[in-house]
């Protein structure tokens, strides 16, 4: 049935195994001092019994299990969860993540018809407990555009909505296609680049509502599997931007990939680079420069 409250969400969950993670985000629901909002969880083809371990919330929530073949990724049950909600809104939450009692009360005071997409910051919590690591335990994921244009802000300084702290208008999910399902992809930012591209309004909350967890299979937050994943990000990204945008997306999007070549002791660092400019961005230009002339001294030319 359809839920014609303009305030109220779905939260959507996908999973893959992780039922004890599981387990805690469904606990983070069940105390939510809102308790009216539904909740979709897909298992994306666990190996683990993810029916057994959530069976008790049925009686706490308005909760829908789905299972699908296992896909690889969380883009897909993401997608199936999201066809199935009936409510305006979704809420993104992450097995392994949690929200605060208050998340849902103090979100839907933010969910009004001149926004599209409502987001806010995530307090860290890693299984290392490093705090030099990126991004560092007891930090925070999530910040306000520093722009009042989303993709320019996107291009300069990344991704700044955390999934388990996005809420977006269901229609404009389905409008886009959902979530990417191509493998190797930074799926996330992905949908949200593809959503400024199409005018939607973002407002962020500046308040830390949940936990991002990183846990023991996730200490190494970046390495060069995620570095081809954000290379076939911004090659995807240069294709989705308007015309206006590409050539300062490529101009930024070579000092990253460069940067990060760099930082992982990956080839081909300076032919990045080399797609930065000077007229776009003086100040990177000059730092990759520096950081290109350090690199070179201490292991010799590079190509």
């Amino acid at each position: 049935m359809k839920n014609d409250n303009p305030q109220d969400l779905t939260v959507v969950i996908p999973t893959f195994n992780r039922s004890e993670e599981l387990v805690r985000a469904l606990s983070s629901l069940a105390t939510q001092t809102d308790n009216m909002f539904d909740v979709v969880v897909c298992d994306d083809g666990s190996t683990e019994d993810i029916a057994a371990a959530i069976g008790g919330f049925y009686s706490q929530l308005r909760l829908r299990l789905l299972r699908i073949d296992n896909s690889g990724g969380p883009a897909r049950p993401r997608n199936v969860a999201t066809k199935a909600a009936t409510t305006r809104w979704i809420s993104y939450l992450d097995s392994d993540d949690w929200w605060y009692k208050s998340r849902i009360a103090d979100l839907k005071a933010q969910l009004t018809e001149d926004r599209d997409i409502v987001y806010h910051s995530l307090r860290v919590e890693r299984a290392d407990l490093d705090t030099a690591a990126k991004p560092p335990h007891t930090g925070k994921i999530g910040e306000q555009l520093r722009s009042n244009d989303p993709i320019m802000h996107m291009i300069r300084f990344g991704n700044p909505l955390p999934t388990s702290g996005t809420t977006v208008k269901r229609e404009l999910m389905m409008a886009i296609g959902g979530f990417d399902e191509s493998p190797g992809l930074v799926e996330d930012f992905d949908a949200w680049l593809r959503l400024a591209a199409r005018g939607a309004r973002f407002h962020y909350v500046p308040a830390i509502l949940g936990t991002y967890c990183v846990g023991s299979d996730q200490i190494s937050i970046f390495n060069a599997r995620q570095f081809d994943h954000q290379r076939n990000l911004f090659r995807r990204q240069i294709t989705l931007l308007p015309p206006r945008y590409r050539d300062r997306a490529r101009s930024n999007f070579g000092y990253l990939l460069g940067s990060y070549a760099l930082a992982l002791n990956l080839p081909n660092a300076n032919h990045y680079f080399r797609d930065l400019k000077f007229r776009h961005e003086p100040a990177r230009w000059l730092k990759a420069k520096i950081k290109l002339w350090t690199a070179s001294w201490k292991t010799g030319p590079l190509r």
